[in-house]
């Protein structure tokens, strides 16, 4: 009977929708596990980027070329720590044990003026969290802070293990995403993964070559303008560039406050210097690096950390350029060129 086949396809779309919806809410409950998998995936990347230049190098194979990217990169890091560890975690705490001096220095300048009183009295209100008395709340509640602190442990090493996975069984697991598909549809999303594999690969080289490029060219200029700790103000000045333009604007703040230790012009030709190279970064030495990287558009990248960092919090903000990296690769390859027949490009192609 007609109205039985309707009854029947009403009750498939309508079984189709709450299932759907059901898997939507699943997905937002485990957001943070989906960011917390997703960093796993972008460690095993960066071993495998590593790989692939070690095979271009050397006559190795590949189970061996990835071997020895996890130790390069575990070494190197190892390295860092072990050498300079010491010396860069000095001046990072020199950065800020001086940020209440120069907090002083700031606050004696501006409470010249009615202006600058008020807007000090606004920023002392703000921060009246560290008032002995909020500080004494603070230490009596320690312990409310160790379960969360375990929990972020457990975390990162749950991270450190799914990355040493899937940098082990990177194949298998891409298969095994890839049955789950229909066929005919699991071609075109394994295209699809590679694409994002090769654009993620190319722009962690990007990125890392743009902070150390960043680290350096701020470490000089700090020296030369004398102000102190600057080895650890260039370090966060480069790892700052993990997130454009945010990341950048926040990192300035320590080094202008530290340079009003020495002088007040000292802390405007800072700022100057911060305002110089970060245009200098957006506008030749970044266009440069992602040339042949996975290039993403500045406003793309600003709207998606706004948007991410809404929805996941920090670790959004954290994540949010190379999650739309992989977007971008799949609404292009997937949406556009598959389904709506049209040519564009994507990051890495």
């Amino acid at each position: 009977m007609p109205g039985t086949g309707n009854l029947k396809a009403f009750t498939l779309r309508l079984l189709l929708f709450f299932m759907v919806l059901g898997l939507a809410m699943a997905l937002w409950v485990i957001r943070d596990a989906i960011l917390l998998i997703f960093l796993a995936v972008l460690i095993a990347t960066a071993i495998h980027g590593i790989a692939d230049a070690l095979m271009r190098l050397f006559p190795l194979p590949r189970p061996g070329a990835v071997a020895g990217a996890a130790l390069i990169l575990v070494s190197g890091l190892g390295g860092v720590f072990w050498i300079f560890g010491s010396q860069i975690a000095g001046e990072v705490s020199d950065v800020f044990s001086r940020l209440p001096e120069a907090w002083t220095r700031i606050k004696e300048m501006m409470q010249g003026n009615t202006v600058g009183t008020a807007l000090v009295a606004e920023v002392e209100a703000v921060g009246s969290g560290a008032s002995p008395g909020a500080l004494s709340g603070v230490v009596s509640n320690a312990g409310g802070y160790a379960l969360p602190l375990a929990s972020g442990l457990t975390s990162a090493l749950l991270v450190l293990f799914i990355a040493g996975f899937l940098t082990r069984s990177a194949a298998s697991v891409r298969r095994g995403v890839l049955l789950l598909l229909p066929a005919g549809t699991d071609e075109k999303v394994g295209e699809a993964l590679d694409a994002s594999a090769r654009a993620l690969k190319k722009w962690l080289l990007g990125i890392t070559i743009d902070m150390v490029v960043i680290a350096v060219l701020m470490g000089i200029i700090l020296w030369a303008f004398g102000v102190p700790a600057f080895i650890g103000l260039a370090l966060i000045a480069g790892l700052s560039q993990f997130v454009p333009t945010v990341g950048p604007l926040i990192s300035s703040v320590p080094g202008i406050l530290l340079a009003f230790t020495v002088s007040p012009m000292t802390a405007l030709w800072v700022a100057l210097a911060y305002v110089v190279v970060s245009q200098l970064e957006s506008a030749l030495i970044y266009p440069l690096i992602q040339e042949k990287a996975a290039a993403v558009s500045p406003a793309l990248i600003l709207i998606s950390i706004l948007c991410f960092g809404m929805l996941f919090g920090m670790l959004g903000v954290l994540l949010a350029t190379p999650l739309l990296v992989v977007l971008s690769v799949f609404i292009v390859k997937l949406y556009v060129q598959d389904t709506l027949g049209k040519q564009a490009s994507y990051p890495g192609q």
